[in-house]
């Protein structure tokens, strides 16, 4: 399976998602079509788990970051871990977010986006007293997801050069521990 992934990746960053049929992955992978068939219904499947595994990978080093740290180290962990990701093979991040259709990533990804926003909003609520937003918990957990991942998405498809060097972590950090905590805790 392994092997179907890689080559439906190099693929679509070489030729795109139109390009890439069964007969051509199962052929870059070196193995039958049949063979393809066993582990994958068809095209979609594959790159719908070709986008599972690479966002896995990064939840799950998102989640091995310090959950109960202090803050500022919580945003660091997040800001840096978001950028690694898109930053590791960005032209298959690229080919990811802009070739491959949204239907066939939109459960798995909404089931990370909503077990990512718990967590975010129950650290949050734990440490209520350092927030300086009023707004409900909730409402800033989704409110700072949607601005780091959109933020570092704008940067990835547009300046990827940008990813490295630090400075866009080192200002996320900022801008977001600024939003979020009040003078005292920063």
């Amino acid at each position: 399976m392994d092997a179907i992934l890689e080559a439906a990746a190099r693929i679509l960053v070489e030729r795109g998602y139109a390009s890439a049929s069964t007969n051509r992955i199962a052929g870059r992978a070196g193995v039958g079509i049949g063979s393809l068939y066993e582990y994958f219904p068809g095209k979609e499947a594959i790159f719908a788990e070709l986008r599972r595994r690479e966002m896995a990978r990064w939840y799950a080093k998102l989640r091995a970051g310090p959950a109960s740290g202090p803050p500022r180290e919580v945003i660091a962990h997040i800001v840096r871990t978001q950028i690694a990701y898109a930053s590791a093979n960005p032209a298959l991040y690229a080919a990811l977010e802009t070739e491959v259709p949204r239907a066939a990533v939109a459960q798995m990804q909404g089931t990370i986006q909503n077990d990512f926003l718990a967590l975010s909003t129950a650290y949050l609520q734990a440490h209520r007293a350092l927030l300086r937003p009023r707004a409900p918990v909730s409402f800033v957990a989704e409110f700072l997801a949607r601005w780091v991942s959109s933020t570092i998405h704008g940067f990835a498809m547009h300046t990827p050069a940008a990813l490295t060097g630090g400075h866009l972590a080192d200002e996320l950090i900022d801008a977001v521990a600024r939003y979020l905590l009040s003078t005292d805790a920063k």
